[in-house]
């Protein structure tokens, strides 16, 4: 026996499946495909201006901001890595230039947190529309109703050509 797949089962089977193929390529690494000034430009973008409040040294105009630039393109042209380079701001001016939050201990709920949101309410609209489906089937037909809808059923299946005129008899 052949089952009939409904069109609203694919649209959201074909949704999931899309949504985790992103997912999956945009997890992997592309690898270090960047070129040096590109590392560089990275690093700068991902560590805070010690005199501005907030900012990345790539976008302030600061002096000291000019000279981690300066430096840091310098560390990777020695060919240290990104971990270490931050490490080492880190250790200068604290955990607080560094502008990515770390994946581990209480800062990784910076990066759960999202998930959790969107998982909790796609089961809160998972649940809602289960409760309204039940509610919807809970009508209860009297007996008159119910002898003129296997009425209606049995003209319907009979005679496909029954005309309007014939059902209010």
């Amino acid at each position: 026996m052949l089952v009939r797949i409904k069109p609203r089962t694919v649209s959201w089977v074909l949704l999931a499946l899309v949504t985790i193929v992103a997912l999956l390529v945009g997890s992997f690494d592309a690898g270090d495909s960047e070129t040096p000034s590109e590392r560089a430009a990275s690093l700068a973008a991902s560590i805070a201006c010690p005199q501005c409040s907030g900012q990345p040294v790539s976008e302030s105009s600061a002096p000291i901001a000019q000279v981690i630039r300066a430096e840091i393109k310098e560390q990777v042209d020695q060919g240290r890595s990104d971990s270490e380079i931050r490490a080492y701001y880190a250790e200068q001016y604290g955990q607080w230039v560094n502008l990515n939050p770390s994946a581990s201990g209480f800062d990784s709920l910076v990066w759960i947190a999202p998930f959790l949101v969107v998982g909790i309410a796609l089961g809160g609209l998972t649940l809602a529309f289960s409760r309204r489906k039940i509610d919807s089937t809970g009508i209860e037909l009297t007996k008159d109703e119910e002898e003129q809808i296997r009425a209606i059923r049995k003209v319907f299946s009979n005679d496909e050509e029954a005309s309007p005129n014939d059902l209010s008899t």
